[in-house]
């Protein structure tokens, strides 16, 4: 039977966009964040919570149930928004993905951001972003 499971080894995945940092005004923007570790076993697993965007820029999260699970772990925090058109599709579509820690900070975890990534398609369309994800794809097949 095929064995699954997370390796730490860290690939250098470029930006899909131009932009540098964290926007914290765009990330304020979004309802609800995807918090995503990986288990003792290896395993990736997510789970939803709120957050809010403090006026000295701290990201703090709603403890989830098993705050425990997350706490002093790298993780990866995603904040997405889309919205359906009634026609079909979808339109607004946007995330940011934060890299980083989580520490306690009263009844909340405070998210220490290490690295970011995102996409607005008001900024890129999504016809560039396939474009631009392409290579990146291409390299990822390669290794497999």
């Amino acid at each position: 039977m095929e064995e699954r499971g997370h390796t730490e080894a860290r690939r250098g995945v470029p930006e899909l966009t131009n932009m540098v940092g964290i926007d914290f005004d765009r990330l304020a923007g979004f309802r609800y964040a995807i918090v995503t570790t990986v288990s003792s076993e290896g395993y990736p697993w997510s789970i939803p919570t709120e957050f809010e965007v403090t006026i000295k820029h701290e990201i703090l999260l709603r403890k989830p149930i098993w705050a425990n699970a997350f706490t002093g772990k790298r993780v990866g925090v995603l904040f997405n928004h889309i919205a359906a058109i009634p026609s079909g599709g979808y339109t607004e579509r946007r995330y940011m993905l934060v890299w980083g820690k989580l520490t306690e900070s009263g009844d909340k975890l405070k998210l220490t951001p290490e690295e970011v990534s995102e996409w607005d398609e008001k900024i890129l369309p999504f016809a560039q972003l396939c474009a631009k994800s392409a290579p990146q794809g291409q390299k990822y097949l390669e290794k497999l």
